[in-house]
């Protein structure tokens, strides 16, 4: 008797609604505004890009609040323990931080060649140009999201004129 009663009642749900042809006109078109909106507003979300990863509490909270001081959308991933910012600021915002020295932490990069004295010998020149290197490889393959941490390594060969 049951599945009856609730065939009837769905016949007679069918039969008002071909009663009144409106009624799946104004559903349809609801439904058509309703998928129209949502893909708009899925198209206006920025798509998000890491910025840094695997950051020390104090870069970490320094970079942000330098992100609200510049009015610059971000959030913070509990799954990679990175800082996400609209993909078409990641470089600008890695340039405009860097100039303020952030992130502190890690492995130095490029910077330390910018505090060379004048009178410093070519060897110690070569090192600090090594390890500069070494520290941005070391920074580039950290920014990847899955990596936790990056240590390089370079062994470059001496300059020579005979080739082996």
């Amino acid at each position: 008797m049951n599945a009856t009663a609730a065939q009837t009642k769905s016949l007679e749900w069918l039969n008002r609604l071909r009663a009144n042809p409106k009624i799946p006109l104004i559903v349809t078109g609801s439904a058509a505004v309703a998928v129209m909106v949502a893909l708009i507003l899925w198209a206006k979300t920025p798509d998000y890009r890491t910025l840094f990863s695997n950051l020390s509490d104090q870069d970490g909270g320094a970079i942000v609040s330098q992100l609200t001081q510049m009015n610059i959308p971000y959030r913070f991933s509990e799954a990679s323990g990175a800082i996400e910012v609209p993909a078409d600021k990641v470089h600008e915002l890695r340039l405009r931080l860097a100039q303020q020295g952030l992130p502190k932490g890690g492995a130095v990069g490029f910077e330390l060649l910018d505090q060379e004295k004048f009178g410093i010998s070519q060897f110690s020149e070569q090192v600090n140009y090594q390890r500069a290197l070494e520290g941005e490889l070391s920074r580039t393959i950290e920014t990847i999201g899955p990596v936790k941490g990056a240590r390089v390594h370079l062994a470059m060969p001496k300059p020579s004129f005979i080739r082996p």
